[in-house]
């Protein structure tokens, strides 16, 4: 019986040892060790533990050191946090902010450093996956991807605008994607094929080009005193929803005013790819309390389930041509090479000109501030009654210099804080949130075992200070280790 009792031990004693031996072999490896390791799921924080990764992917997560054997580097990361690379879900990476085509052609030097700046840009202030949401020249998703060193790219390629309406105002636009409504009183001119331009032709052909997003649009305009762009129907909706998701696209759909919010919330769209700022015939007053109006079309979306982008930024950054010290933030020179700040600062007031033209800069801002305010307390309703916020900024979200790449990310983690959202919310939207609302939740998100090596570490607890994502030590982008610093727009200039 002892002898039994003592196989038993030794053998037991063999299988614990192997159990807590992880013996990994890497080619191409990075060892991360004392990783306090924040879970945006639930918010934990691991005791000091070790990551494995090989080449893009990370193959193990654990307290017990791993036995590692093969090439590889090692981090010590004691008393710092790891969290995952952060994900913003709302870019357009294929122009040079606030610069119009023919500035663009004008500045060429300019518009070339600009690009080179622009994937570093992002990854200095730690987001390392994008999902650009619609182009109008989608060729340059590909320059953008041709970067040796940048975010993973995602894209829902050419929008899927509704024709004549936002857009597509003109039959002359090469928008190959325009999906053509029947009932619309108008004809579709005769070089195009009605086949073409339905639905289930739109959403395969988007689906064919790599695309993860079907985006459209439901804006019927800024101007009250012009005529409406068209929008799309409920029957036009359904089927985009419907085709979209046949080919695995998520449908995310432009809209800011009560009209296309109480639209989509019904709907029952994927995502909303903007915040309800716009209140229509309602004001935020003095005392800040939402209007019955608003809340019945956040309750729509809440019951029904549909991702909500705030996309305060977009507001702020048109704001921010109006302030004449705009430019003279010292961040802008981390992500913004020096001459394209020169640029806006000898242009800023035509570039105000060209979007607001003689209206009084004190009347826009505080118009703007107004409007801003009603984006903050709409989010703050989303997040108050559902748990359906997604991260995404508009970078850039039109010709303003005020979205600059990267650094607009961060804007927006402070005018959430700001404005009451909690940063357990704030990591969880930029992580697994975003990942999850986009189909991506096996690459990114965690920290995991089998996930893309997209990592930050960081010197502060961002669940404790909002600040710790702007003092990041180290950007781990597809298992590669990059400091900080190297991301810099000055580090270049210098």
């Amino acid at each position: 019986m002892n002898k039994i009792i003592g196989l038993l031990l030794f053998t037991f004693t063999l299988i614990s040892c192997k159990t807590s031996e992880v013996e990994i072999f890497v080619e191409n490896g990075l060892l991360i060790e004392n990783a306090q390791i924040i879970s945006p799921d639930d918010q934990t924080i691991s005791p000091d533990s070790f990551i494995v990764v090989d080449g893009d992917s990370i193959l193990y997560v654990g307290k017990d050191e791993p036995n590692l054997k093969g090439s590889f580097t090692t981090i010590d990361a004691a008393g710092k946090y790891i969290i995952p690379g952060l994900i913003d879900s709302h870019v357009h990476v294929t122009g040079t902010d606030a610069l119009s085509d023919d500035e663009e052609l004008d500045n060429p030097e300019i518009v070339k450093n600009f690009n080179e700046q622009l994937p570093k840009s992002y990854l200095y202030f730690g987001y390392t996956t994008l999902i650009d949401l619609g182009t109008a020249k989608p060729e340059r998703l590909t320059d953008f991807q041709k970067a040796v060193i940048g975010p993973d790219l995602y894209y829902a390629g050419g929008g899927a605008v509704i024709g004549n309406g936002y857009g597509l105002s003109n039959w002359n636009d090469d928008i190959p994607n325009f999906i053509y409504q029947e009932n619309e009183d108008y004809p579709i001119p005769e070089k195009y094929l009605k086949e073409n331009h339905t639905p289930k032709a739109v959403a395969q052909r988007i689906a064919s080009s790599g695309a993860i997003v079907l985006k459209t649009y439901y804006e019927p305009g800024f101007d009250p005193t012009q005529p409406r762009f068209p929008t799309p129907s409920k029957t036009l909706m359904a089927n985009l929803k419907m085709e979209a998701h046949k080919n695995n696209l998520v449908l995310a759909v432009h809209g800011n005013s009560l009209e296309a919010h109480d639209f989509l919330g019904n709907a029952q769209v994927d995502v909303i790819a903007h915040g309800l700022w716009n209140w229509g015939n309602h004001r935020l007053d003095s005392t800040g309390v939402i209007p019955e109006a608003i809340k019945d079309v956040l309750d729509t979306e809440i019951k029904n389930k549909v991702g909500y982008m705030p996309t305060l930024q977009v507001i702020n950054g048109l704001r921010e041509l109006t302030d004449s010290n705009y430019l003279n933030d010292p961040e802008l020179e981390h992500v913004l090479p020096n001459e394209l700040i020169a640029y806006y600062k000898a242009n800023s007031n035509t570039m105000y000109t060209n979007v607001f033209g003689n209206a009084p800069k004190n009347i826009i801002s505080n118009n703007f501030n107004r409007i801003s305010n009603q984006g903050k307390v709409s989010m703050k309703y989303m997040n108050d009654h559902g748990d359906h916020l997604l991260f995404g900024t508009d970078t850039p979200s039109s010709p303003t210099f005020g979205n600059p790449p990267g650094y607009n990310g961060y804007l927006e983690m402070l005018e959430m804080e700001n404005a009451g959202i909690p940063l357990s919310k704030i990591l969880a939207m930029a992580t697994i949130e975003n990942a999850k609302a986009f189909n991506l939740e096996k690459l990114y998100g965690t920290v995991e075992e089998g996930k893309k090596a997209n990592l930050l570490i960081l010197n502060k607890n961002p669940l404790q200070d909002i600040m710790a994502y702007n003092d990041i030590e180290q950007v781990i982008i597809n298992g590669q280790s990059l400091n900080r610093k190297n991301l810099s727009a000055k580090n270049v200039d210098e």
